[in-house]
């Protein structure tokens, strides 16, 4: 992967530079990311990543080191923030995209949402927490950054990935929506395919799956905030008997065991830990949950959609915009156990209905990779002219 040298000319400069510290091949984020660099590159468009590290596998994409020394953890975006802006001065005719809080940028997308509505969800679920997070440097700090970054002169647009971020956007920053560009997240549509059905049957004899049980499927990253204590709990009350698969990464995996094992679960709780390849588990699942407290979008109830398989998702995920055009019972209050309970059992009784899955594939097909890629160009052709 060729880097850049702050020295460059502004004529050699790429036309677009989007900025995110680093690659985590488990991160929506940076997948989607990834996908859109490859893509932009493909077609020809002369872009690159600036951030502290990325993928060294694609040669038609430029990488702009920026690796300021990691501080404390409270410190370290704005860090970040500040290096970023320095080397970015170096490319004055480019337009840049940030993911990451930085006064700098041309555009701003929210693949990691509003901090002000995470904080607010934060003291929803723990009303004890408005204390704690006043203390906090990392949170004050994080807020400070996103208010510099949407008053300042050079933000020209805002991408929001769901309506919901649109309106938190509007509600914590009286952002002007004439700004705001809704752009959903899109897949991967030959990928994420009903098809993967056929890893079910050997999935399941694989891990010694009775054939009377029902498979929840959680997939993610931060199991607090993506709620799989809801998810453990609601399992735990189904009327059929139904296992919980977990595929992701959390600091506490034993924590949830032990929810799991209390709530009843015993044997019927399986954590598999990060998965590079997660298809074969969609294909197994009969359905997905995400009953998160904050999740801008929500990429993994899209893929289950796209596999065919109905996903059941709270109403602080802003995928909840695809799940209501197939069916708005499959949005949850994960404050209400019942509700969560309720959606699940109706998602499975769909589960096992071809015509279903088929409606749930076609819902899915509106938000494929290339329709985002394309609304995106034609924003950047449109702030570039």
């Amino acid at each position: 992967m060729p880097h850049h040298n702050p020295s460059v000319q502004p004529e050699d400069a790429p036309k677009i530079i989007f900025v995110r510290q680093q690659f985590s091949a488990f991160g929506g984020a940076e997948l989607i990311l990834d996908r859109t660099l490859e893509a932009l590159g493909a077609r020809g468009h002369k872009v690159a990543l600036l951030g502290r590290s990325w993928r060294e596998d694609r040669s038609n994409i430029g990488f702009i080191r920026c690796d300021p020394p990691k501080v404390a953890r409270s410190l370290r975006e704005t860090t970040f923030a500040r290096a970023a802006c320095r080397t970015l001065k170096h490319y004055p005719h480019s337009l840049v995209q940030s993911q990451e809080k930085i006064s700098c940028c041309d555009i701003f997308r929210t693949d990691d949402g509003i901090h002000a509505a995470f904080l607010d969800a934060l003291k929803r679920r723990n009303k004890f927490s408005s204390f704690f997070l006043k203390l906090s440097l990392y949170h004050h700090n994080k807020l400070s950054l996103e208010r510099k970054m949407f008053a300042s002169a050079r933000l020209k647009a805002v991408i929001a990935i769901s309506k919901m971020v649109a309106d938190d956007l509007v509600r914590h920053y009286a952002y002007p929506r004439e700004r705001i560009h809704h752009i959903p997240n899109g897949i991967d549509l030959d990928r994420f395919h009903p098809s993967l059905r056929r890893h079910r049957t050997g999935m399941r004899r694989k891990l010694d799956v009775p054939d009377d049980y029902h498979v929840v499927l959680f997939v993610g990253t931060g199991f607090s905030r993506k709620g799989l204590d809801v998810a453990i709990d609601a399992v735990a009350r189904l009327k059929n008997r139904a296992e919980l698969w977990v595929v992701g990464r959390d600091r506490r995996p034993n924590h949830y065991l032990s929810l799991a094992n209390k709530a009843g679960l015993s044997g019927r709780y399986r954590y598999f830990g990060p998965q590079a390849d997660p298809l074969p588990w969609y294909g197994a699942a009969d359905v997905t949950i995400l009953p998160s407290s904050y999740e801008p979008f929500g990429l993994t109830a899209l893929e289950s959609m796209a596999c065919g398989v109905p996903s059941v998702v709270s109403k602080h995920c802003g995928v909840r915009e695809v799940v209501e055009q197939f069916d708005p019972a499959l949005v949850c209050n994960a404050d209400n156990t019942d509700e969560v309970v309720q959606a699940l059992e109706l998602a499975l009784d769909m589960a096992f209905r071809p015509e279903i899955s088929e409606r749930i594939r076609a819902t899915a097909k509106r938000y494929g990779l290339d329709q985002m890629i394309e609304r995106s160009i034609r924003l950047y052709a449109e702030l570039q002219n």
